[in-house]
């Protein structure tokens, strides 16, 4: 997928489950805004709905947005829509700022490399000494009070 394509299968997602800014930025259990639905009550006593996320964070959320099946907060690993690969290319190209990202991936790989040429640490020699605690005397015996 392109990432035009990406775009607007997500705008499109949005749009169809009827997702506005505030549901985008409030928690799952607040409301937002009156019920668009309800035609019988009149203005001043129209409740509000509720958010259409069920989970916080962004990050959930777009696992809401893009799951193939039905979402559960439950299941760690969840099928999207949008193949990995391509969602990390549009990350990269309209998300992130590359030039902050690239000094944390150059630092996380020049880690890796030292790592792998650290020395190797040397295992310490053991004394072969065992000790016996229930033969130690760890408490000093009660001394009777003086009558």
């Amino acid at each position: 997928m392109t990432d035009e394509e990406i775009e607007a299968l997500i705008l499109g997602e949005i749009r169809k489950k009827g997702i506005t800014y505030y549901d985008m930025k409030s928690l799952p259990s607040h409301g937002i805004d009156e019920d668009p639905e309800d035609k019988t009550t009149t203005p001043s006593q129209k409740r509000i709905r509720s958010n259409r996320f069920t989970t916080c964070f962004g990050s959930e959320r777009m696992k809401e947005l893009l799951c193939k099946d039905e979402y559960s907060p439950y299941n760690e690993v969840v099928t999207l829509k949008v193949p990995l690969q391509d969602l990390f290319r549009f990350w990269w190209n309209k998300c992130v700022v590359q030039e902050y990202v690239v000094d944390d991936v150059l630092e996380e790989v020049f880690e890796y490399f030292t790592s792998l040429m650290a020395p190797a640490e040397k295992k310490e020699d053991e004394t072969g000494i065992e000790i016996d605690f229930d033969r130690l005397p760890l408490f000093a015996p009660a001394e009777k009070a003086a009558a």
